[in-house]
């Protein structure tokens, strides 16, 4: 009877440790420390492929408090597992219509070029400020 522990405390720490995610050595941060309150700038996203939110192929926020949020939650700190999902969006910021940071996500498998962890949410949160481009 004294082996029914053991395993317990094994399944116990298996399951702990196969749903952490490995952390980056460093934050990354994607809108690093711009000044989002200026007016100056402008998230885009360009599907690429696969699927999209709901039908928003090609959008853009351009909105300071919606960006300011993003720029909040937009801390990244995990790793992704590598995954033959492709990427379904390039994500663009630009400044006074220059691109100045540019990165490619997929929301399916939530993962960001550099094989970071990307969870779908960072978008899906904000679809309702999403402007449709042509």
């Amino acid at each position: 009877m004294k082996i029914f522990p053991k395993i317990l405390i094994t399944l116990i720490a298996l399951v702990l440790f196969s749903s952490c995610k490995e952390k980056l050595a460093e934050p990354i941060l994607f809108f690093e420390n711009y000044d989002l309150k200026s007016g100056k700038y402008r998230l885009e996203g360009h599907q690429i492929e696969g699927k999209i939110i709901d039908d928003f192929k090609n959008f853009y926020i351009d909105d300071p408090e919606t960006l300011i949020k993003i720029q909040k939650q937009w801390i990244f700190k995990y790793k992704s597992g590598i995954q033959p999902c492709g990427y379904g969006y390039s994500i663009v910021l630009k400044e006074n219509n220059k691109i100045i940071k540019q990165t490619l996500v997929n929301i399916d498998c939530e993962y960001m070029s550099g094989w970071i962890y990307f969870p779908k949410e960072y978008l899906t949160d904000h679809k309702n400020h999403f402007v449709k481009m042509n």
